[in-house]
């Protein structure tokens, strides 16, 4: 009797999978944002307001931002740079109770952005800001260095290569089948501010900001990578 032939061989099992990864860095900038607004019933009184309030701030930022004689701050300027909007301006006319209408009211404003190197000053700067009239101090943004950014990046890409290769691992050892990787795709990587949870981690002094009595901590960074990963396993 002849023998059986060999049963064919299971037929190629795909793998896809998500690789993940999130580093977290404490900032090293902090950005200060804000805007400066008025309103009133004179068209000048509110231009005034807005201009000298933005001339007030300019000659602070500028003390904090000196320019070296190649046009850059220098490696220990606490104001690694700074920007302000062009002035948006806008009147309108309301109405009373009855449905009639009042005098035209003038509004101005423009907003502008400090990245800061040194958070004490940071901390000076936004109770100075918080006392000043028609200024609105709405935010503070914590980043990382440009520089900081592409090392995280290949350190969060291979960490993720490596999340995904664990994974497809996972599934093929059920099967007894090995897995190698034939496409990788990368939809996103992205570093986001996150505020701490659960104990404060330890700072040193110099980490801290000081905001009209309050102290406030950087926040960690969080660098985000997520890679889609085919595999083929036999």
């Amino acid at each position: 009797m002849a023998p059986s032939p060999p049963s064919p061989p299971p037929p190629p099992l795909t793998i896809s999978v998500t690789g993940e990864s999130t580093i977290n860095r404490v900032a090293e900038r902090g950005v200060l944002k804000a805007a400066v607004k008025s309103t009133g019933l004179s068209q000048e009184n509110v231009s005034s307001d807005v201009t000298n309030t933005c001339n007030q701030l300019r000659d602070i930022l500028l003390k904090l931002a000196p320019k070296s004689a190649d046009g850059l701050a220098p490696p220990d300027a606490p104001v690694t740079q700074f920007s302000m909007s062009g002035f948006a301006t806008h009147s309108y006319v309301k109405r009373d109770k009855d449905g009639n209408e009042c005098e035209r009211e003038f509004s101005a404003s423009t907003k502008f952005e400090a990245i800061f190197r040194d958070f004490a000053k940071l901390g000076e700067v936004t109770s100075t800001l918080f006392r000043m009239p028609h200024v609105e101090v709405y935010g503070t943004e914590w980043r990382l260095t440009s520089a900081t950014i592409k090392s995280l990046g290949s350190e969060s890409r291979k960490a993720a290569m490596e999340d995904a290769i664990q994974k497809a691992w996972d599934y093929a050892a059920v099967l007894g089948r090995n897995p190698v990787a034939v496409d990788v795709t990368e939809p996103s990587a992205v570093s986001t501010a996150r505020a701490q949870q659960g104990a404060a981690r330890p700072f040193d002094a110099t980490s801290k900001t000081h905001v009209d009595g309050m102290t406030l901590e950087p926040e960690d960074v969080s660098y985000k990578t997520k890679i889609n990963v085919k595999f083929h396993a036999e």
